[in-house]
């Protein structure tokens, strides 16, 4: 466990960063110091609790919204070998964190991870992140590669977000967007090509559904183009 004062700078940079986002969206935004301890839930004898080496050497555990999130570092060196390792001791982690969260909540539960600086456009660092953001045991996993010039953070964070449950696609600056455009798709003149007039009219039918958030709107939409080809 990494107490939050005791951060390395870039970890708390990352756990800073995700505050910062989500403040933006009116997230609720909370430090969950226990699900980055050794020790499960419901004991405190050696039995319940594992060992440093089992563990990541530095971690974070915050909670935004319904999502809880693990922040752990990935090792400076982009060897398979050390990866996997990292990969290891961080699942042990939310197994760790799982003890501490409802049946429900484990569900969104998330691992992401804090690249080496100069990282970014490294093909031997990109190859390993995939590799580790396709590992879907315990959690979700994500990867933020850094860049190698502090100056670009703040876009690769950006770039890195619209990966997240953070991401607000729907969110666009005024006079960007004219409604003509969602008119297009289920009214009398031309529709997208390849789209079933069927699935516009749903469509539209769940984007102007107000009593839908906007993650339930995202997700309705989604699970309705993949049941486009199976009336």
């Amino acid at each position: 466990m990494t107490d939050g004062s005791t951060l390395s700078p870039g970890l708390a940079d990352f756990a800073d960063r995700l505050r910062k986002a989500a403040a933006r969206l009116d997230l609720t935004f909370e430090d969950r110091a226990e699900l980055a301890s050794s020790t499960f839930n419901g004991g405190s004898t050696k039995s319940t609790s594992l060992s440093p080496t089992d563990l990541p050497a530095e971690c974070y555990a915050i909670r935004i919204s319904r999502f809880h999130i693990v922040l752990a570092v990935l090792p400076e060196i982009a060897t398979l070998e050390a990866v996997r390792e990292t990969l290891r001791r961080c699942r042990n982690q939310c197994v760790v964190a799982r003890s501490y969260l409802g049946a429900n909540e484990t569900l969104d539960l998330q691992l992401m991870l804090l690249g080496p600086r100069a990282s970014e456009r490294q093909e031997a660092w990109r190859a390993l992140a995939l590799m580790v953001e396709r590992d879907d045991r315990v959690a979700r996993k994500l990867a933020w590669l850094r860049p190698e010039d502090e100056q670009r953070d703040q876009q690769s964070f950006a770039d890195f977000l619209k990966r997240t449950f953070l991401a607000r696609p729907w969110i666009h600056e005024e006079g960007k967007f004219e409604d003509a455009a969602l008119d297009e798709l289920s009214g009398s003149g031309a529709s997208m090509p390849g789209l079933p007039r069927t699935l516009a009219d749903e469509w539209e039918h769940i984007a102007l559904d107000e009593k839908k958030s906007p993650d339930d709107i995202v997700t309705a939409l989604v699970k309705a183009w993949e049941r486009r080809g199976q009336a």
